[in-house]
Formats: structure tokens, C-alpha cells, sequence
């Protein structure tokens, strides 16, 4: 972003001196970080230390290894133009670190005033005539710091310029800074430390995360293994939950990220970044948020606002792509337009172009995506050829999985459900298995499950190695889930789905075993101590 808060800061401190100059109290305006307190005289000029970034002066600041230093940037303005240059001087103050941390009974660590440096010395000088300073550099570095360890850095003026009323609250900015290391190491089953296992090859895996229960790294430590070393899943990992929105007074479609997925998002050092360190790729999962407005009948100025919002998003937490997923049974809402055939297909072209090198993916279910065979009904857009990946939304923790191979007429055998080609995409590029979490007290219908998968691969309709995981990952919801899980990944999943595992013999009607004999492992330990010792469970 361009902007300079100093403009707004501006803009505020003056709009506030204009108010109390009509007798209002410092109660009848609720004004945002940034303006001068109520008490700066009318005949005096007001000073404050500012940040770049932000109106507030109490800042977070996450650094991670291998990044090196932080840069951040320090100004001075003034409520009046100077009359005279002013020159202020920055420095760290482990004085107010302490009283911080008293005052608000915290606990934080003096940052390192060693690790602290100043551009042009931290001086900062308002010229004759101006309000502002303009900003200095002041940079953070890493060395020493200890990990997992929450740091406050502190700084002020060394004393206030003669003739400008600054309160204490306005001469200081609070850093609160912390440390994280690059995680290479996992403790597995036996708590044995070793490297983390790479991500398995020759298949593509897909899990989902839902934010407001568990936080995304519960998708790092499901990993399995087929007669040698341990290899990682989760290839693909799209965290919930991120809606549409309708703001009816403008008409927009918002995209709205819940509180939980807020903070992941916000925290992405410590969420997100070790997945893709270790390969994964982290999307977000934007579904419909059942206000009327979704994917299949936004108009072109809302698909044009919408896919600014997403890039947006995108690029600033620096994800890895986009998950759609529409339940089209939250369109109908009264005084909201009906569905159509272009709208969905115009948004994907519209992402694709927006977000390049980006994963884009689509889950194909119901009247949403079921033309998308029919190029003409798209309005001449070949969907296909701008997703890099589909999959079915056909699953269910109560019923057999559904294997689903697209194709022109529609009807499956292994399916209750009935889908075409998309229009532009391979089929290689299909997942037509999605892999629900069955309690592990159902054994009838995992074997079905197993079954049906093996019938589906033997006769011929499996086209890639792309595996759906589409129920949310929890820990130990179910009894004994440490099981249930274990069972998902090999005995109906990888088992009867992977080209060596099991098969089915049509003539005798019977599973046959196959060379591959797959197992799941979890790389960390804690998974199997219970509810209560899962570290993973949203933590904020």
C-alpha cells in the first residue's frame, strides 16, 4: 500500500481540534490512534511519535529464521506547521520495557538494545514550515534472540523539543517481537527424533483444516508408509472458513474470513509457514456464506471487486492459491438474483488471471459446476482450463465413498451421483475419490468402502493418483480416533486406491491383496496421548 498514515494522522488531529473547539467532550467522539488528547492548549503545538504502518503505537512483530533483520519505519509529526526546524531523537528505553510490564502485569523480555540500530542516527527533524519529519529506518536484527520467547522493545524520545506538548503515551511505540526457528525435526510414534519426512511421491493428497477448531499444522504430522521409510501427506491443505458476504447497501460481494481464520492468517509465521516449508501448498477454502450472493450469480463489476479482495489476501499472507466450494442450496433469498451459467465460470477465469501462478481449485457438486461441461452455457468460457485441480464434494462420514470418474453421459457405476467432463480439464486432474473419517466402532462400512474403491480401480475408471481427504482434520473427537484416522489413510484409502494395493477379482467377486501393503504413521507422538495433550487444537 501507498497511503502514508501520516495523511490520516493529520486529518484526525485536526478534525479533533475542530470538534473540541465546538465544545464537544472527549466522550462525544470515539476517534482511532493517531490524535492528540483533548488537553493539548488551542495556543500550543501538539507532537507525536508515530509509526509507519499504523496509527496505534503498540506494535507485533513476528521474525522467523533465515530472514535476517526488520525493518521498520519512525516519524515525527506536529499538529501545527513549524515555526522553527524541530529535531527529536529516538532510543531504546529498557525503563519503560520494565514499567510496561509491571503496569499491565506481563512478563515479557527486554528485547536486546545491542539488536536495535537507527537510521541517521534516530534523528528526526521537522522543517520550518512542515508538520512532519518524514520516517527514518530503524532495524530489528535476530541474532541471539531466543525461540518461542516473547520480547518488548520500547522506544522514545531522550527528551521533548522546547515549546511542544507531548504526553508520555504519544512519545513512545511499543514493540512486542518474537522469535520462531525453522522446524526440521519431528518426533513420530516411539518419540524417536528424526528429519521430517519429505512429501510422498506419485500422488497428490488434499486435507482441509477448519480454523475454528484446529489450527492448520495438525496438517504437517499425518504421514505413510509402504514396506520402507515414512513419506508425508498433505500435498494440497485448504483452510476453512472464508465466505462470500453481501453488504446490501453497496452491493458488494465480500470475501469474509472468520475470526479464527483472521488470526491464523495474522499469525502465519506460526501456522501456515512450516507446512510450506516442508512442500505443502496452503490455500483458503472460500465457500458460500449463505447471504443470497455467491459464485453462480455475481454480476461482472462484483466478480471484478471480489477477485481484487481474494488477490489481496493472497498476496499479503502469502498463500499458496484458492479452494472454491460452492453448496448452491444457499442461493434463493429473497430480493437476490437467481442463479445463472456465466457467473461462476467468468470468476474463474477472472482469478486465474488475477492469480497466475497460484493454485486454483473447484469442488464439483450439485447445480453449481454441473454445467460446466456445456462450453455454450459457460458463456464461452472452458472452466477447465483455468483450475488446476477438481475434486467431487460427494462424502459423507455415514455412507460408502462415492468414486466418481466424469464422463459424457454422466451416469457412474461406483457413484449414486452423476457428473460430466469439465469442459478444459483432464482427467488427470480429477479427484474422483473423497475420504471421509468413519468412527473406528464401523468396520461394515469401511470394507464396503474398501470394496467399492477396489472395484472402481480394477476396472479401469481410476485416470490419476489424486486423494481427497474432504472432512475436517480433528484429533480425538471420535473414541479412539488415533485408530479411526490411522484406518483412513491406509485401510479404505491408500489401500485398495494405489496402483500396487488391493484389487478385486470381478470372476469370484472377491478383494484381492495386492504388493503394496500401506501404513499410517504420525509424526508426532502427542497425537496419541489423548484429547487433553493435543497440540493442536486452536490455541488462541
Amino acid at each position: 500500500m501507498k497511503n502514508n498514515p501520516f495523511k490520516y494522522f493529520v486529518f484526525l488531529m485536526l478534525s479533533l481540534l475542530m470538534v473540541t473547539m465546538a465544545g464537544c467532550t472527549e466522550d462525544d467522539i470515539s476517534m482511532p490512534a493517531g490524535q492528540l488528547p483533548d488537553e493539548t492548549p488551542m495556543n500550543s503545538v501538539g507532537g507525536q511519535l508515530y509509526s509507519g504502518k499504523t496509527f496505534s503505537n503498540k506494535i507485533t512483530i513476528s521474525m522467523y529464521e533465515g530472514d535476517g533483520a526488520v525493518t521498520e519505519k519512525i516519524g515525527y509529526a506536529l499538529t501545527k506547521p513549524a515555526t522553527t526546524a524541530v529535531t527529536v531523537k529516538v532510543v531504546p528505553s529498557p525503563e519503560l520495557v520494565a514499567q510496561y510490564n509491571s503496569d499491565n502485569k506481563t512478563d515479557m523480555k527486554e528485547f536486546p538494545v545491542t539488536n536495535v540500530s537507527f537510521e541517521n542516527g534516530g534523528s528526526l527533524t521537522v522543517a520550518t514550515g512542515e508538520k512532519e519529519s518524514g520516517s527514518i529506518s530503524m532495524v530489528l536484527s535476530p541474532v541471539g534472540l531466543e525461540p518461542e520467547t516473547l520480547y518488548l522493545l520500547a522506544i522514545t524520545l531522550t527528551q521533548n523539543p522546547v515549546g511542544i506538548e507531548t504526553p508520555g503515551n504519544r512519545q513512545v511505540i511499543y514493540y512486542r517481537v518474537s522469535f520462531r526457528e525453522r522446524t526440521t525435526k519431528c518426533e513420530p510414534n516411539g518419540g524417536q527424533v528424526q528429519e521430517i519426512p519429505s512429501l510422498m511421491t506419485g500422488v497428490t493428497t488434499v486435507f482441509y483444516v477448519n480454523t475454528e477448531t484446529y489450527n492448520p499444522l495438525i496438517a504437517g504430522v499425518l504421514a505413510i508408509k509402504n514396506g520402507g521409510p515414512s513419506s508425508r501427506l498433505g500435498h494440497i491443505v485448504n483452510l476453512k472458513r472464508a465466505t462470500i458476504g453481501y453488504d446490501a447497501v453497496s452491493q458488494r460481494a465480500k470475501l469474509e474470513l472468520g475470526s479464527d481464520l483472521s488470526y491464523v492468517l495474522e499469525h502465519r509465521d506460526k501456522y501456515i509457514r512450516h507446512l510450506q516449508e516442508i512442500g505443502s501448498k496452503v490455500c483458503i477454502c472460500i465457500e458460500n456464506g449463505g447471504k443470497g450472493l455467491g459464485f453462480c450469480n455475481m454480476n461482472d463489476t462484483q466478480i471484478a471487486d471480489f477477485v481484487y479482495q481474494v488477490k489481496s489476501i493472497i498476496e499479503r499472507y502469502y498463500l499458496d492459491g484458492v479452494n472454491l466450494w460452492d453448496e448452491d442450496s444457499k442461493y434463493g433469498k429473497a430480493g437476490m438474483p437467481a442463479m445463472n451459467t456465466t457467473s461462476y465460470p467468468k470468476l474463474i477465469k477472472a482469478l486465474r488471471e488475477a492469480l497466475p501462478d497460484k493454485l486454483l481449485t473447484l469442488v464439483d457438486k450439485g447445480n453449481a459446476t454441473e454445467y460446466f461441461y456445456d462450453v455454450n452455457k459457460c458463456g464461452g468460457i472452458e472452466a477447465g482450463r483455468y483450475l488446476d485441480y477438481v475434486w467431487h464434494g460427494y462424502f459423507s462420514p455415514t455412507k460408502v465413498v462415492e468414486a466418481i470418474t466424469p464422463n459424457p453421459e454422466g451416469t457412474q457405476i461406483y457413484s449414486r451421483y452423476s457428473r460430466k467432463p469439465i469442459a478444459g480439464l483432464d482427467l488427470a486432474c480429477y479427484g474422483s475419490v473423497n475420504i471421509p473419517c468413519y468412527s473406528d466402532n464401523n468396520p461394515t462400512i469401511r470394507q464396503l468402502t474398501a470394496d467399492n474403491i477396489a472395484k472402481w480401480k480394477t476396472a479401469g475408471y481410476k485416470k490419476n493418483n489424486i486423494i481427497v481427504y474432504g472432512s475436517d482434520l480433528i484429533g480425538l473427537e471420535y473414541g479412539g480416533y488415533e485408530l479411526a484416522v490411522k484406518i483412513m489413510l491406509t485401510e479404505y484409502s491408500f489401500q485398495p486406491f494405489m496402483d500396487d494395493g488391493d484389487s478385486w477379482d470381478f470372476v469370484n467377486d472377491e478383494l484381492v491383496w495386492g504388493d503394496g501393503f500401506y501404513e499410517a504413521n504420525f509424526l508426532d507422538y502427542q497425537l496419541n496421548g489423548g484429547p487433553d495433550m493435543n497440540p493442536y487444537r486452536k490455541d488462541w
